[in-house]
């Protein structure tokens, strides 16, 4: 699927204009736990935003958010599948959009933007440019 298409589908999850679609989306927001465990993203991003928005991670770097009766929804790919970075990346934009309060916005970057204890962030080298 393209990312306007993931966009796409996760906005009209959310948007309750499906019964079925809508089905899903209070499932997911009423037991976010079930999602992605108690320590994963999605089931954090919808616990602390208390079922306003619907999240669920894909494979290689995909994230994707919709928020509940809106019918607005977003897609994010990291082209690497860094987690660390698709995690900074919805943060950073679920901010800026308003969607979540700064409040929610430091409670996940405490617990999902941490660099690993070991990178090194030393210049090793450099390429002459010509």
């Amino acid at each position: 699927m393209q990312l306007s298409q993931m966009a796409t589908l996760f906005a009209k999850l959310a948007s309750g204009n499906s019964l079925d679609m809508e089905r899903i989306t209070r499932a997911m927001t009423s037991h976010p736990m079930m999602i992605s465990g108690p320590d994963g993203f999605d089931s954090q991003l919808m616990y602390l935003s208390e079922g306003a928005l619907v999240s669920k991670a894909g494979a290689e770097g995909i994230q994707c958010v919709g928020r509940v009766g809106d019918g607005m929804g977003i897609a994010i790919k990291v082209v690497d599948g860094s987690k660390r970075a698709k995690y900074a990346t919805a943060v950073y934009l679920l901010k800026q959009l308003g969607w979540i309060t700064p409040d929610i916005s430091e409670a996940l970057a405490e617990k999902f933007m941490l660099q690993g204890s070991y990178t090194r962030l030393d210049v090793v080298g450099e390429l002459p440019l010509i």
